[in-house]
């Protein structure tokens, strides 16, 4: 089957704007990154723009290997490695999505495991790593490699004082969880500021994951979202 690197591109700037609506806005900061089928390379997000800007026009194509822009008009992100790196570590990775959403950030500085409080917290009931060797940027293949070693099998991570970064085996997945990551971060905040609170046991969350996080709802959740994105970029005309 041939790849659609238009509609691929398309699907990509939809993933940035439906960031921007969900709380993971920081001016020109974060990036997406998706792997081109049969390739060993990667459509990402550019540098200088904002997750709420982005058109299909502004994507870059880099090289998974060298972290190298051979293809676009603008600027790649100097945290390419985190996508790289995680990409060459995990076949089954075909979406990254690196941002710094409020919540999420001030969790990760807490040191504590994220509990399944909310039903978005149970799609991380298998673990929510930290990575904590650095919170500087992720400028380097070294550093990217770190990253990815923290990541594991994982579908998600913390980046102490830094953001989030989760995975996907698409750019739905990925931005679906990275969303839902940052709302179970908010609502474990809620919780432990007004008291004790309690959470699924294991046995439970892993159901409630299978119940609630299907194929099919996913996709009827990322059309949502689709369906929103549109208004948002509708009333930016």
């Amino acid at each position: 089957m041939a790849v659609n690197i238009k509609e691929m591109k398309e699907k990509l700037a939809y993933s940035c704007n439906i960031l921007a609506n969900e709380g993971h806005w920081d001016n020109i900061l974060g990036h997406v990154s998706v792997r081109i089928p049969g390739q060993n390379r990667i459509l990402m997000k550019p540098h200088s723009f904002g997750f709420e800007e982005i058109r299909p026009q502004h994507i870059i194509v880099v090289d998974i290997e060298t972290g190298k822009k051979v293809d676009g008009k603008y600027e790649r992100h100097s945290e390419v490695f985190i996508h790289t790196e995680i990409m060459k570590a995990r076949a089954d990775v075909n979406c990254v999505v690196h941002s710094h959403p409020p919540y999420a950030i001030a969790f990760g500085a807490l040191g504590q495991k994220l509990r399944p409080i909310s039903h978005e917290g149970n799609i991380f009931h298998q673990g929510l790593p930290t990575f904590d060797l650095t919170t500087a940027l992720i400028r380097t293949p070294e550093l990217g490699v770190e990253v990815a070693k923290s990541l594991g099998n994982y579908r998600g991570m913390l980046m102490k004082n830094h953001g989030s970064t989760v995975v996907g085996e698409s750019i739905e997945v990925a931005t679906l969880y990275a969303i839902f990551l940052e709302k179970a971060a908010r609502i474990q905040l809620m919780a432990t500021a007004s008291g004790d609170p309690s959470w699924t046991n294991d046995e439970e969350a892993a159901v409630k994951y299978e119940q609630i996080y299907t194929p099919h709802r996913l996709e009827s959740m990322w059309d949502y979202f689709v369906r929103r994105a549109k208004k948002f970029r509708a009333s930016m005309q």
